[in-house]
């Protein structure tokens, strides 16, 4: 009976090792994956930084671009009147700037105003806006009026 009880001891011992062998394999696996987790996460976040950092640049860049963009195009709406391609007298231009550039007066010098016309002066690719285009709608369609207030002192 003693060797049973010996062998009874042994086969649980090596249960035991085994066990322990089990315990500390997957202990030291769940370490390497946490260590490989908290490796993948580092370079998530340095990546996140890096493309953080490119879309930073690319995005102060593209506002340097529009912003060179709308001031040139006010100092073309400025000089507009004295260049080459402006086919009216600058003397007969008004400039408003919004929601139209200029208001040309054609015949303004002489007194004798024969036509108006409304200008946008655009540089570059730039479109008209939906509201310059619905007021050179509204001129298209002669949809155009004159008309006179007379303000009270009283």
């Amino acid at each position: 009976m003693s060797i049973m009880i010996y062998s009874l001891i042994f086969i649980i011992l090596i249960e035991l090792v085994v066990i322990l062998y089990l315990y500390i394999s997957n202990w030291r696996k769940s370490v390497k994956l946490d260590s490989i987790r908290s490796s993948i996460q580092e370079l998530a976040n340095e990546k996140a930084k890096v493309i953080a950092m490119e879309s930073i640049e690319k995005a102060r860049k593209e506002a340097i671009q529009q912003s060179r963009a709308v001031i040139s195009g006010k100092v073309y709406e400025q000089f507009a009147p004295y260049m080459p391609n402006f086919k009216h007298n600058p003397k007969e231009a008004r400039f408003i700037g919004s929601p139209i550039d200029y208001v040309v007066f054609d015949g303004l010098e002489n007194n004798e105003v024969k036509s108006i016309y409304f200008v946008e002066i655009k540089s570059g690719k730039s479109n008209l806006t939906n509201k310059e285009e619905s007021i050179k709608k509204a001129i298209e369609r002669k949809a155009v009026y004159f008309e006179t207030i007379y303000i009270n002192n009283d």
